[in-house]
């Protein structure tokens, strides 16, 4: 029974694996019996010692020629693979990943948006650009379904494609050990529809530039901090992205030593109000292990803020109003934030008018 394959080149590899396997199999079953025939067959007796063979010029050039042809067979029926996968369709779309200390983030420079899962149309090529900070370590991307693999380099742009022509959830792994949480670097590609994609390209837009509301940065309880604001729920965030090196608790126990701990206030790197943690999630700490996480909209920024302000065992000084006031300020948080170049404004500003009338 065929292996279940979703895409032309995870059939190109299928068919490929199972014609050397198959090659191989026959090969070593056939010599193996050959061995067992020629150990009874010849074995020693005690008749009179055979004459000695010290040569046989057409069975030696048969053994050199045979496998020499099976062998170069080989490397054209895996050859042609290679060449699929690197031939990238010009009208494919284009999904920019990032790899870094234990999670994926996808970038969609077309359409303007980032997300922590990947989602593709069904029946269209995707080429997949990978890259990795300069100070990070060796990461590849690996959708085995799609049997496409890749290594994430820092500082490089490396690169995969493939079109899926069946819709599914499929898994993400890093495939090469990158540190601790390497077995937990996992994400989820989904292919979907073409109006369900366009639809998820329209929801994570309004999302990601969808106005910040004053009283939601001053209240953790505040009722917008829900599915129709956030793309990720807080905790899923924090597990996700901060509980490898904070612990599951805040602690700072995924990284003894180097990580905080945010059940005290001398435990923070800056402190514990909510606008120098969005400051850190925009911008990271230099110079040490926290990173930046720019794919976070700012609604899911304010959310975890709240979220790991919680860990205090002692409730946390609230912001002064200067705080907020700078904070809405420098990142122009009660405006409509202005997307990438790659989406035109014209494009945004019709996607939140046709939202909000609706």
């Amino acid at each position: 029974m065929p292996i279940a394959a979703p895409s032309e080149i995870s059939r190109e590899v299928n068919h490929a694996f199972l014609l050397i396997g198959g090659t191989s199999l026959v090969l070593l079953v056939g010599i193996t019996l050959a061995m067992l025939l020629f150990v009874f067959r010849f074995r020693r007796s005690r008749a009179r010692t055979t004459a000695q063979i010290e040569g046989h010029f057409w069975l030696e050039i048969t053994w050199i020629v045979i496998p020499c042809i099976i062998v170069t067979w080989m490397f054209f029926v895996g050859y042609r693979g290679f060449g699929m996968m690197r031939g990238v369709p010009d009208d494919a779309m284009v999904v920019r990943v990032t790899g870094k200390q234990w999670s994926w983030s996808f970038a969609y420079p077309e359409e303007g948006v980032t997300s922590a899962e990947m989602v593709v149309p069904v029946n269209r090529a995707v080429r997949v650009e990978l890259t990795a900070p300069p100070d990070d370590v060796l990461h590849s991307f690996y959708i085995p379904d799609f049997r496409v693999k890749e290594d994430v380099v820092p500082g490089r742009d490396t690169y995969l494609w493939f079109k899926s022509d069946r819709t599914g959830n499929y898994n993400i792994f890093c495939a090469e050990f990158c540190g601790k949480d390497h077995s937990k670097m996992i994400s989820m590609l989904r292919v979907v529809e073409e109006d369900e994609y366009q639809d998820w390209v329209r929801r994570t837009i309004l999302k990601r530039y969808k106005p910040l509301e004053y009283a939601a940065v001053t209240n953790p309880e505040h009722p917008g901090f829900g599915p129709e604001n956030l793309n990720i729920d807080p905790k899923v965030l924090y597990a996700t992205y901060c509980a490898s090196c904070h612990g599951a608790q805040g602690d700072g126990s995924g990284l003894p030593g180097l990580a905080r701990d945010f059940r005290t206030e001398a435990g923070w790197k800056k402190s514990a109000r909510v606008a120098d943690i969005y400051r850190t999630l925009i911008h990271g700490i230099e110079g040490t292990q926290m990173r930046a996480f720019p794919n976070f909209t700012p609604w899911e920024n304010v959310a975890l803020a709240h979220m790991v302000r919680g860990f205090l065992t002692t409730p946390p000084a609230p912001d002064s109003e200067a705080d907020y006031q700078a904070l809405f300020a420098e990142f122009g948080l009660d405006k409509v934030q202005a997307p990438k170049e790659s989406i035109p404004v014209e494009k945004a500003m019709d996607l939140i008018l046709k939202e909000a009338s609706q």
